[in-house]
C-alpha cells in the first residue's frame, strides 16, 4: 500500500511539473519604458489602481508592451529605495528599455 501512495505522489509531481513547464513556455509580454522616470511613474499609478497592472500602458507614457523573448542582457542598472532596476537590451530597439521588475 505505501508503494502505491509513493507512485501516485510521483505521478502527481510529474504532472504538476509538466503543467508548470507548459505555462513557462507560453509567450509573455513585459512592460518596457524609455526612461526610468517613465517606469517609476507607471509603477506609481499601478499601486493606486490595481486594474492598471494588467492594462496596456498609455501610448504617451513612454512605455509599451514587448514580447519577453525580445529582451536581452542588462545594459544599465540602478537602485532606488533598495529596489533594483535594469535597462535591458531589446531586439529591434535603438536603446535599452527599463523593464518593470
Amino acid at each position: 500500500m505505501p508503494q502505491t501512495r509513493w507512485g501516485i505522489a510521483i505521478l502527481l509531481i510529474m504532472a504538476a511539473t509538466k503543467a508548470a513547464a507548459a505555462d513557462d513556455a507560453a509567450p509573455r509580454d513585459v512592460v518596457g519604458c524609455d526612461t526610468l522616470v517613465h517606469l517609476r511613474v507607471l509603477m506609481g499609478g499601478m499601486k493606486s489602481d490595481p486594474a492598471a497592472a494588467s492594462a496596456d500602458p498609455a501610448a504617451d507614457s513612454g512605455c509599451r508592451r514587448i514580447a519577453h523573448d525580445r529582451v536581452g542582457a542588462p545594459e544599465h542598472r540602478a537602485m532606488i529605495g533598495g529596489a533594483p532596476f535594469e535597462c535591458l537590451t531589446v531586439t529591434g530597439e535603438a536603446s535599452c528599455l527599463w523593464i518593470r521588475p
